[in-house]
């Protein structure tokens, strides 16, 4: 049972790395109703069932005192379009006489985590899904390993060229393999399961490029106000920001008609299920 000292959680950002998390939880954030986690993605339940058991108490403690009348601030590592990692201190006014919720965002919760080991924990949290065009999505989370190698990170594996990793990928797939980029950009299989053990109605879904323009991000965050019970809040140019960019880089065409052709079964399952229409190449 979450603590009687701590706001319990209301809503939980599981993903998907590289698909825009961050920026939707500032935005979230940013709702005068809204307090946030202590932490930028706490990643508490990938670290596994014997160690969320043991350590509940501190989940917990990530979130915001029920009695608590001081502002509410917390360390936002950020990377900026240079490359430049870096912390900014990020301060959330806290009223004693408003109502407030919580939340986090974890975006290696829907792909690593077994969504039953969430429910045990949290059986009434509000999920929210981002998905970006797989392609890009490999992409960027290819970048960012090579960041992680170059800073020095124990990653247990190699990374090489981007090229070199991901044909090495499609070959072990195509083998019923598992991989460490493009798999996560399978959606469906992942979404069924999380869907199975929560129901379609607890979980909300919205794609990386409606994100990206302010219009659309609006209508998501109205949206998000109705699914969480929040009062309506105009977000204005705060939209216009983007949280944890990578500079700007490509690959070759080639390699992305190739990697477009993998996806485009998998995309269109998806798409079929959701009832949706996206040009994903």
């Amino acid at each position: 049972m979450p603590s009687s000292d701590h706001i319990p959680p209301s809503f939980f950002i599981i993903g998907e790395r590289k698909c825009g998390t961050s920026s939707l939880y500032r935005y979230l954030v940013q709702h005068p109703n809204v307090l946030p986690c202590c932490l930028k993605e706490p990643n508490f339940f990938g670290k596994g069932e014997k160690y969320v058991a043991k350590n509940i108490a501190q989940y917990w403690s990530f979130f915001p005192k029920k009695d608590a009348t001081t502002d509410r601030s917390f360390i936002w590592p950020e990377l900026n379009q240079e490359g430049i990692l870096y912390e900014e201190k990020i301060t959330v006014p806290r009223l004693s006489n408003q109502t407030y919720i919580t939340g986090e965002a974890s975006a290696n919760t829907f792909y690593d985590v077994a969504p039953t080991l969430v429910k045990k924990y949290l059986p009434d949290i509000r999920l929210i899904l981002l998905l970006r065009n797989p392609v890009d999505r490999a992409f960027s989370h290819h970048r960012m390993y090579q960041r992680f190698q170059e800073e020095g990170r124990d990653l247990g594996f190699k990374v090489n060229s981007f090229e070199e990793d991901i044909l090495a990928e499609i070959k072990l797939i195509q083998k019923g393999g598992k991989g460490n980029y493009l798999s996560p950009g399978i959606y469906l299989s992942t979404l069924k399961k999380w869907q199975a053990v929560f129901g379609k109605s607890a979980m909300k879904i919205y794609f990386t490029e409606d994100l990206k323009n302010p219009i659309k991000a609006q209508k998501i965050l109205e949206d998000l106000q109705l699914f969480l019970n929040l009062p309506d809040y105009n977000y204005g140019n705060y939209l216009n920001k983007r949280f944890n960019k990578a500079p700007s880089a490509s690959f070759s065409p080639t390699l992305r008609s190739k990697l477009a052709a993998f996806y485009n079964p998998y995309n269109e399952a998806l798409f079929s299920y959701l009832g949706e229409s996206r040009h994903w190449v």
